[in-house]
């Protein structure tokens, strides 16, 4: 065999396309091997289907051998026969490859082969490569091919993940660091390569930031598709999928720029999202001239993420936009401290079985073992419920002080990639500053204001943007489910079902990288894009948002009728209660309290019901009249109160408080009512 193919190599390259003279080559040097479609589109083939695979050999001497290997879900490399390929059987692929030489007088040896590997089963990875051995005993090898076998009849799963094609140059470093090399020699244009190259190098001691990715396990039920997230917004159009899953984005490069594009076509379709492990990570730097930004911080977004909308916002994280804005905030006004802090810090060691909690939505595996332990995120903790959030905060100052040199390796990295990293800010971030500011919130009614560490922060964002933010420090974590949970409160499934409107989707986050998992971790993986896949929106005839009015007759005359209209207009119903009546009402969702403590006919006694006595004292002498309180009268209840400290100044509240009441506002009341 070995000798048909030297020959046929032979004869080739006496035919070469570049003219062969008699030189001396005094120092030879390796074969330069360029893998024409190392991936095909997207990363993926259907089942049943064979791949070829078009490579192109340069050498400055003779060729000895040249071997194709492959192999299917990482098994034992095999080898695949070597053809001849020709230049019109796929003219793009050839160009592609010959279009690299910028020097075409150059007298060189080339070869250009083919090799084609059998067609397999889907959910099966197939990696491929090329190695040239050449007359002086030099061995070359390409970079490596990969691409994965789907159910073509299968829903679409749109995944983004860069890392699959930037692990292929991590996996094989060293050999392409030798083709980068060769172009010193070889008039070859390989930049591409370097800039792989030199992208993932700081990686190559810290594989652990870089995981191999097993979307193989996915391809068995789905018809998959890979794409970094510059191709996003074309792979939508072309692929329509039925679920989106952004995989651990967490380095700035890897940012989706069309954010509000890709919202567009959720809603547009009532397609699912899943996002994993660091997409929210913000990470970001001051070096005493700049602000370098090291995670997607427009994943998150500021108060404008409120109208545009954003990760974060689609996710749930529907508070996390007043933390970057404080961050804006407080950098704007020299204090970059806070602004280092990560919102959202992934690559936390986590070894804690994950438990589910709603096997309606996991419904493979009633646990996650981690038998390699995995990595997690904190800073999604400000959702769980005040009694668990103690038992986080030991489980996670424990976790910093035990596992405190893997933690500060994800900063080191950062040094090695940015230049610069802030390791004890980050480490700060462990000690809850941020979570307990979401947590403690306070509110005047025309400002936020913010407590970080010793720092506080005071925000005047516009009405929609205060009375919004107002209404989800109360609601937040009752909008989103915590589907599956781990015993150190750092692995966790947390899910929204936005099921309320037309135009809903349902969004899952998981706070590690179920990805780089094992079966146990994919198999669960399949089932919440299931889940996610299958929207369905709420069938009825009423308004979902039913609205109780508690008012006398002197604040109802005023400015009663006009919220009445004014939530009306927003598709809600609403319903007056008098004072004598009130008690058939007061276990209603979503009442509204007309008047202070000082209120006639009875109305100021159910106010010193739901405000303490500093509140009430505010109302009284002017400071403050714009109130929301959770489960006064019954579990899952909000009493918004709107008081002045007389008649008329109850109804400038009534006008200030309605011109945050938008669409958007009502949208939540309802999430809240349907959760």
């Amino acid at each position: 065999m070995k000798k048909a193919l030297s020959l046929a190599l032979f004869l080739l390259l006496a035919m070469s396309n570049f003219t062969v003279g008699q030189v001396l080559i005094e120092n030879p040097q390796p074969s330069l091997v360029i893998l024409g479609n190392p991936y095909p589109k997207y990363f993926s083939i259907p089942e049943g289907e064979e791949y070829t695979a078009y490579f192109y050999v340069i050498e400055d001497l003779d060729i000895e051998e040249v071997t194709f290997y492959y192999r299917i879900n990482y098994g034992e490399w095999q080898i695949r026969p070597v053809k001849t390929a020709t230049i019109n059987e796929n003219e793009e692929i050839y160009n592609s490859i010959v279009g690299r030489i910028y020097n075409r007088s150059a007298i060189l040896r080339t070869f250009y082969g083919k090799a084609t590997i059998p067609s397999q089963k889907a959910g099966s990875v197939v990696e491929f490569k090329v190695a040239v051995k050449d007359k002086e005993g030099h061995v070359s090898e390409s970079i490596i091919g990969k691409y994965f076998v789907v159910k073509p009849s299968e829903k679409r799963v749109l995944i983004v993940d860069p890392s699959v094609r930037e692990e292929l140059f991590m996996e094989g470093a060293e050999n392409i660091e030798l083709l980068v090399n060769a172009t010193e020699i070889y008039p070859v244009d390989l930049s591409d390569y370097k800039e792989e190259l030199d992208r993932v190098k700081p990686f190559l001691n810290h594989s652990r930031f870089l995981k191999r990715h097993h979307w193989e396990y996915l391809a068995q039920y789905y018809n998959i598709t890979i794409v970094s997230p510059e191709e996003l917004a074309t792979a939508l159009k072309e692929v329509q999928p039925k679920v989106v899953i952004l995989s651990n984005l967490w380095l700035k490069r890897w940012e989706i720029k069309d954010v509000q594009g890709l919202i567009r076509y959720l809603r547009e379709n009532n397609a699912g999202i899943v996002a994993t492990h660091g997409t929210l990570f913000d990470g970001a730097v001051y070096d005493g001239e700049k602000l370098i930004q090291i995670g997607p911080i427009s994943h998150i977004g500021t108060f404008d993420a409120y109208e545009k909308g954003s990760l974060a916002t689609l996710l749930g994280f529907e508070l996390l936009p007043v933390i970057e804005e404080a961050k804006k905030e407080s950098a704007e006004n020299g204090n970059y401290a806070i602004f280092e802090i990560p919102t959202i810090l992934p690559f936390i060691p986590s070894a804690e079985r994950l438990i589910i909690k709603n096997i309606g939505l996991i419904k493979s595996v009633s646990s996650i073992e981690f038998s390699n332990a995995t990595d997690s995120a904190f800073g999604w903790q400000y959702i769980l419920p005040p009694e668990s959030l103690n038992f986080a905060r030991d489980a996670i100052r424990e976790k910093k002080t035990v596992e405190k040199d893997k933690i500060l390796e994800f900063f080191s990295l950062q040094e090695k990639i940015f230049g610069h990293s802030k390791p004890a800010r980050g480490v700060y971030a462990l000690d809850f500053p941020l979570v307990d500011a979401l947590k403690n919130l306070r509110f005047t009614d025309d400002d936020i204001q913010l407590q970080v560490g010793g720092t506080g922060v005071t925000l005047t964002p516009n009405r929609p943007v205060i009375e919004r933010v107002r209404l989800l420090s109360a609601i937040n974590r009752d909008i989103v489910n915590l589907d599956a949970i781990s015993k150190d409160y750092l692995s966790a499934v947390i899910t929204r079902d936005e099921k309320y409107r037309g135009d809903g989707i349902r969004s899952v986050y998981i706070s590690f990288e179920i990805e780089a998992g094992g079966e146990e971790e994919l198999l669960a993986l399949k089932d919440i894009v299931e889940w996610a896949s299958n929207f369905e929106p709420i069938k009825t005839f009423a308004p979902i948002v039913q609205v109780t009015v508690l008012s006398n007759d002197i604040d109802w005359n005023i400015k009663g009728q006009y919220i009445k209209e004014h939530f009306e207009k927003m598709g809600a119903t609403v319903t007056r209660a008098k004072p004598e009546e009130f008690e058939t009402y007061k276990k209603n969702k979503i009442i509204i309290i007309l008047g202070g403590p000082k209120a006639y006919d009875g109305v100021g006694e159910y106010v010193k019901q739901v405000l303490d006595e500093n509140e009430q004292e505010k109302v009284i002498n002017g400071k403050q009249g714009i109130f929301i309180k959770r489960d006064v009268w019954e579990r899952g209840q909000i009493v918004i109160v709107l008081a002045g400290k007389d008649r008329y100044q109850t109804g400038e509240k009534v006008l200030t408080y309605s011109e945050g009441v938008n669409e958007d506002y009502v949208n939540l009341l309802a999430e809240f009512l349907t959760s």
